[in-house]
């Protein structure tokens, strides 16, 4: 299967992690962008979490002149759909060892930081985004990566008691959540808004909130064809990571001059 820019990013494997890795025509250390997909390219082909969504391509487009870093989560049994009861427990969503778990995620960071010992990458100027269970991902890799990343910006984060919980600890991060007005997950948005708001109130100017209109995701064809079903609509809405990696709001921009 031939993709358009993949042949751009080189195929890795370190540390039990596999990757594909954008490197900018450069002599000097640069940023890097680490990119953590949704729940639906997940495996071990190291090449489904490069072409099931838009993402690690679009963004080595957008900033040319970083690394682009896209792993690949060990797949497993997708993540149940999470409901207001959840938040009565703890813990992931995800069955142990797959998607982004936490040992995996430091095998991510162990990797970054070996780029940026190796002078390669900026360590000041490391980021990351991801959508859904990359949403998520993103949360939890500011957890993992105790310090290591410069900003964030998780889209339609999935939200559990540990997700959250990390997002209302983030008083000193600079983080950009975008999800839509309401997706197939009902309750999202109420705990995202929540914890940015909880982030605010302690004082974190730098966390930002987009929620996204009916009418800007139907500019993208989002939730908009006649007859359709509130759970087809709704399923559609939580594609908005179309929106933000095409640049919207200049949330991406915002990400890319970000520093430490």
């Amino acid at each position: 299967m031939e993709v358009e820019g993949l042949d751009r990013f080189a195929a890795k494997e370190e540390r039990g992690v596999r990757y594909r890795l954008y490197s900018p025509n450069a002599s000097g250390p640069r940023p890097l962008m680490l990119f953590l997909h949704g729940g639906g390219e997940g495996g071990s082909d190291n090449f489904t979490q490069m072409v099931g969504t838009v993402g690690a391509i679009r963004l080595s487009e957008l900033c040319p002149d970083m690394y682009v870093m896209a792993p690949q989560a060990p797949a497993g049994k997708p993540p149940a759909s999470p409901t207001a009861q959840t938040f009565a427990g703890s813990g992931s969503m995800n069955q142990p060892g797959s998607g982004w778990h936490r040992e995996y995620l430091a095998g991510v960071c162990d990797i970054i930081r070996e780029l940026i010992a190796a002078g390669k990458v900026d360590g000041d100027r490391v980021l990351v985004t991801g959508m859904s269970m990359g949403g998520g991902g993103t949360l939890r890799a500011l957890s993992v990566g105790s310090g290591l990343f410069a900003a964030a910006v998780p889209i339609c984060p999935t939200m559990t008691p540990e997700t959250y919980g990390i997002l209302r600890s983030l008083t000193d991060t600079k983080v950009w959540i975008a999800a839509a007005y309401v997706d197939h997950t009902i309750y999202r948005h109420k705990y995202i808004v929540d914890g940015i708001l909880a982030l605010r109130d302690a004082g974190n100017q730098d966390a930002r909130l987009t929620i996204f209109s009916p009418e800007e995701l139907a500019a993208y064809g989002l939730g908009s064809a006649p007859g359709m079903s509130l759970e087809q609509k709704f399923g559609e809405n939580h594609a908005c990571w179309m929106l933000v990696y095409s640049g919207e709001h200049g949330i991406i921009d915002w990400l890319a001059c970000q520093h430490k």
